[in-house]
């Protein structure tokens, strides 16, 4: 199998990295988180990355998982705040699987030019990472609207969000709801993540939602849920792959033009085989990348096994990578001034989106195909 990217993504790859070295460099957002100012949200729109995962039947630009996987690594190099994943990926392939109605229309035209940003509630404290079993419950009512009361914790991008996507229990059954968060009854907690990523806790006290809001899926709210959470873990392992190759670039360089007994670094026989090391660990978590993504197309199983293998495996490969990193810089490393310890941030949350280490281990044995005796 040919893993090179095609000439179309090459340039798409450098546009895109042209765009988050100097839009999104680390000094910028180090600016931001200190002195506040406005995100590069609408940017991403007007550069048509909002609309990569949104069909064409629905206005957007409906592109491979490939394409969005290297828009998703070049932001992961330069540390991006922008929460392009949770806010922009996933809610666009869950509303992309639902059946059309007006509201879900709009939502996705909407979403795909930036006019607004659609927010997706699934993790609570109770459940943990089970999220087909969600112990927020929706209540019917008699004139057919839901009354929903609850908590949802780590939204990511939620302060921003005018609609929330929430995973609800009704009748029994893993539900989605649609809602608005300007509604009375939604309350919002905003904080940053251990990766200065923006998120919220979101509690709903007695929310009414229209039965119109309340999702449905032609296969299915489980197997439509999964599929979307798929593809954004694939983008995960992307965005981490991507900082994941900036840390090696950048120890690669600081070992040339660091010193020592009067000679690089780099001359050291023992580092160079550390930063091999972490080089063919890389290449390793590419090439699972590259599988994960073409499995998404699979069936369920083969798609499980594939998906949950790549976040695994990219996840255990980013915290000894990066750890070496850090530990090849010195005491500039550990530094919040410096990045490359930040890259270890993101990847210990990002290991935690979507299902830790533990759960799709299980997951991916789980999947396995039984042996008939």
């Amino acid at each position: 199998m040919d893993f090179r990217p095609s000439v179309e993504q090459e340039m798409l790859r450098e546009s895109a990295r042209r765009f988050v070295t100097t839009e999104q460099s680390f000094e910028k957002r180090q600016r931001r988180l200190r002195d506040g100012g406005a995100d590069d949200w609408a940017q991403f729109a007007e550069l048509g990355w909002l609309a990569m995962a949104v069909g064409e039947a629905d206005g957007g630009l409906g592109s491979e998982p490939t394409d969005i996987a290297l828009i998703c690594e070049e932001l992961g190099r330069e540390l991006s705040l922008e929460p392009f994943i949770a806010a922009g990926v996933l809610p666009a392939r869950i509303l992309g699987r639902a059946e059309r109605s007006e509201l879900v229309e709009s939502l996705l035209t909407e979403l795909s030019y930036g006019g607004l940003r659609v927010g997706v509630a699934l993790l609570e404290r109770e459940s943990r990472y089970q999220l087909l079993q969600p112990c927020l419950e929706a209540v019917r009512q008699v004139d057919g609207t839901l009354r929903l009361s609850g908590s949802k914790i780590l939204v990511a991008g939620g302060s921003s969000a005018d609609w929330l996507i929430v995973s609800a229990r009704l009748d029994g059954e893993c539900v989605l709801l649609l809602v608005e968060t300007a509604q009375a009854g939604v309350e919002r907690s905003s904080y940053r993540t251990l990766d200065d990523v923006d998120a919220v806790d979101c509690r709903f006290c007695d929310v009414s939602v229209p039965g119109g809001q309340l999702l449905a899926f032609a296969s299915g709210t489980a197997a439509s849920l999964e599929q979307a959470l798929d593809e954004a873990r694939v983008c995960l392992c992307a965005d981490v792959i991507g900082g994941m190759a900036r840390a090696v670039e950048m120890t690669a360089e600081y070992l040339k033009i660091r010193s020592q007994f009067g000679k690089p670094l780099a001359d050291f026989q023992a580092l160079q085989h550390a930063v091999a090391e972490m080089f063919v660990e890389l290449s390793d978590c590419r090439a699972m990348l590259c599988h994960a993504l073409g499995a998404l197309s699979l069936d369920e199983s083969s798609r499980r096994r594939a998906v949950s293998g790549c976040k695994v495996k990219v996840m255990e490969a980013a915290k000894e990578v990066l750890g070496m990193a850090i530990h090849l810089h010195g005491g500039i490393g550990v530094t919040s001034e410096y990045p490359v310890g930040h890259y270890l941030r993101r990847a210990l949350v990002a290991e935690r989106q979507y299902g830790d280490n533990e759960f799709h281990l299980q997951a991916y044995l789980d999947a396995q195909p039984r042996s008939v005796a």
